[in-house]
């Protein structure tokens, strides 16, 4: 199964990265995001560098 780029593939809610849509539409959020090399071990592993975690994903796993 192919993974869906536009969803989160922790929360499956909506990850708004424009790298996922269309590039035209500019820089994305993602680009400027430090992400620690801990959060894509717990992706799974067809999803890892192939789909975008969104930003609250990634603010609660740096608050933890």
């Amino acid at each position: 199964m192919e993974a869906k780029k536009e969803y989160c593939p922790l929360c499956n809610m909506g990850n708004n990265c424009c790298n996922s849509k269309e590039k035209t539409l500019g820089e994305c959020w993602c680009t400027k995001e430090v992400f620690p090399s801990e959060i894509f071990e717990i992706l799974p592993a067809e999803e890892v560098r192939k789909t975008c975690i969104c930003k609250s994903c990634l603010e609660e796993f740096k608050a933890y």
